[in-house]
């Protein structure tokens, strides 16, 4: 491409995006942060923590003036130049161009461009030329090139250098593909990247053999990493999200420039956008579930509806703007199409959802703040940034996180704390002897893991039961985890185990670091933004403290609470968590109308919620093959393996939730 197509190019991107428009549009919005990060670039000191950075580093570093080693490492952690030679940056300069209207941003912004350029005259395999970061900074660099021709920050000579070294860019990523990226973020990062860049800055980008080739990949990895009921399957909704982000940019520069979209790539960004809403606590922020961090996804969500003409996610995101740098990234089009969703009425999404293909499971009572949130977690492991979590549990009361994920922490294979936040103990599940057949193994891998089963859920008016199973061995033994949420903020579980010989079953419970457990008599007390909780059990609890990540490179302390009961061959213990306003007893399962069975067969607990309300949960713990087989509680006829009974006042009302 000559100098003059290429600019030509620019200036129809620019067109486009409506950059023009962007200054004004940005001027009603608080800077400040923007201009900081911005100016710290500027400065040579980099800091690295925006909102979707993979790997965060909060503490700055500056670099020599003049040409930058590309390969530093800082932070002790190569992730650090991992981060650096992605270049997203270059956004944060570029937008503080348009905000101010100095000229100075966009040309430190190609002045680095040009450092990184005549630093990698051929590419060969060293830190700062991985596949996945070159994916990243070939369309940083495209994003930003409209805005810096623009500012007449744009040489011709750099303009041609740039442009060649993208060539040179993509060349190595189709020479160095792997396999294992056709089921990895970083294989869609690199080929949508490409179709982004191609279509941005190329004169026929659909006759580029470049271009054949991305799409061909970008199809089959679309088909590959995200599961029909719409979750990434590397189990971890922080690179559930890098994909997302990928997918959407390619779909709105492709329909905007009127080329064809790879197949499926429309229907796996709806799906990834619906299946991330799903994960949304009510503060708007989404658990640390795999390799995350705690992260608002409001502006992201926004982005989505945008992008998609989505009433409903523009509804759950709660925003008619579009955050400053998804903006500059998308254009004034897109968020003029999120303020027109965010005008219809009536859209909503689902207050439940069924991940069947990836074992994620979420209710909640309502789309409000203050919403009460169960979030029931048993699939496959996923790919290196899965996390050992089968039967783990999160709950939110009345919008505050309560029960959480431990996260992640760092990538670094010389830290003991990044396999054992991988590993089950440090998750909320269900453990034989306080062990797991499942194992982490350094930073990515596993040396043994169970077999999980599929989940049974059920949803019937505010009562919603989940059901999993892991299959372990040395012994040889099955977990199971029967959890009932009420829409009312009341959660009830049975954990069971089954496995030869005397053993232990112990429940353990991660607590977010804003909430404080104290003792409560036989049970704990439960301090949150939102009120007390009371956590109890029939088995005997502990109380304790652990370390968890809600961020990387940061560790909090958190209140831990352990339950415990001893079985031979089979056992159970039943765990709950209420306001401390409910009283809660243990009522008679009974057979034939008048005969209490036996705990280890059958089991209810009744929470009284109000003067004249309650509801009772009953659990059966196995096939009653015996005796009698007709069952009561609370005067209600049943047979199942899990029921509610709701009274008010005289009225009973049974909802069977396991036949």
């Amino acid at each position: 491409m000559d100098i003059v197509s290429a600019r030509a190019k620019l200036r129809e991107a620019a067109a486009l995006m409506r950059v023009g428009e962007m200054g004004e549009r940005l001027a009603d919005r608080d800077p400040s942060t923007l201009l900081a990060r911005a100016q710290e670039v500027m400065a040579d000191t980099y800091t690295f923590s925006k909102t979707w950075d993979m790997e965060r580093c909060r503490v700055p570093f500056a670099l020599p003036k003049g040409a930058y080693d590309w390969n530093v490492v800082n932070n002790d952690d190569e992730e650090w130049c991992f981060m650096l030679n992605r270049m997203d940056f270059l956004e944060d300069l570029a937008l503080a161009s348009l905000v101010t209207g100095e000229a100075s941003y966009a040309e430190k912004a190609a002045a680095l461009i040009g450092s990184w350029v005549e630093a990698h005259p051929a590419i060969v395999p060293e830190l700062s030329t991985r596949t996945l970061d070159t994916g990243i900074r070939i369309r940083t660099w495209a994003t930003v090139l409209p805005t810096l021709d623009a500012a007449g920050a744009l040489s011709d000579e750099l303009l041609e250098r740039t442009l060649g070294s993208i060539r040179t860019q993509i060349a190595s990523l189709r020479e160095r593909y792997l396999p294992k990226y056709e089921t990895s973020n970083w294989g869609s990062i690199q080929t949508l990247g490409i179709l982004t860049v191609l279509a941005t800055i190329g004169d026929d980008p659909e006759s580029d053999p470049d271009w054949a080739w991305a799409k061909g990949r970008a199809e089959s990895q679309m088909a590959a990493q995200v599961y029909p009921d719409g979750i990434d399957w590397e189990q971890s909704t922080m690179y559930h999200v890098e994909v997302l982000l990928y997918a959407l940019r390619a779909l709105h520069v492709l329909e905007a420039r009127g080329i064809e979209a790879p197949l499926g790539l429309r229907g796996a960004t709806d799906r990834l956008a619906h299946g991330l809403a799903a994960q949304m606590m009510p503060d708007g922020c989404i658990d640390a579930q795999g390799d995350s961090d705690r992260t608002d996804v409001r502006g992201l969500l926004a982005l989505c509806a945008g992008v998609l003409g989505d009433a409903a996610l523009a509804r759950a995101s709660g925003r008619t703007q579009l955050d400053a740098g998804d903006l500059f990234a998308f254009g004034c089009d897109v968020e003029d199409a999120l303020a027109a969703c965010a005008g219809k009425a009536g859209a909503e999404l689902p207050l439940v959802f069924d991940g069947v293909d990836s074992g994620l499971f979420v209710a909640r009572s309502s789309w409000g703040a203050d919403a009460n949130m169960t979030v029931f977690s048993s699939g496959p492991l996923g790919s290196g940034h899965g996390h050992s979590d089968n039967l783990h549990v999160t709950v939110v009361y009345q919008g505050a996180p309560v029960l959480v994920d431990a996260g992640r922490f760092t990538y670094r294979e010389d830290s003991p704390v990044r396999p054992y936040l991988k590993g089950p103990r440090a998750h909320n599940v269900a453990l034989l002897d306080g062990r797991s057949s499942c194992v982490p193994k350094g930073s990515w891998g596993y040396s043994d893991f169970g077999y999980p089963l599929k989940t049974y859920a059920r949803h019937a008016g505010g009562a919603h039961y989940f059901e999993g199973a892991l299959v372990g061995h040395d012994p040889l033994h099955v977990l199971v985890r029967k959890l009932v949420a009420l829409d009312c903020g009341v959660w009830i579980c049975a954990d069971e185990a089954l496995a030869e010989g005397e053993h232990e079953l112990v429940s353990r419970f991660h607590f977010d670091p804003g909430v404080r457990v104290a003792p409560g008599g036989e049970a704990c007390r439960v301090s949150c933004a939102a009120g007390e909780l009371v956590l109890g059990s029939t088995g005997s609890i502990s109380m304790g403290s652990e370390q968890i990540s809600l961020d990387y490179n940061v560790l909090s302390d958190a209140a831990l609470v352990e339950v415990r009961s001893g079985f031979a061959e089979r056992g159970s213990q039943l765990w709950w968590m209420a306001s401390g306003r409910v009283r809660v007893s243990p009522v008679p399962v009974l057979r034939g109308g008048s005969e209490p069975v036996d705990t280890a067969l059958a089991e209810a607990v009744r929470f009284e919620v109000g003067a004249d309300e309650f509801y009772t949960v009953a659990f059966f713990h196995g096939e009653a093959y015996t005796g009698v087989k007709a069952f009561a509680c609370e005067g209600v006829s049943f047979h199942a393996k899990a029921v509610v009974v709701h009274g008010m006042g005289e009225r009973r009302e049974l909802t069977v939730l396991r036949a």
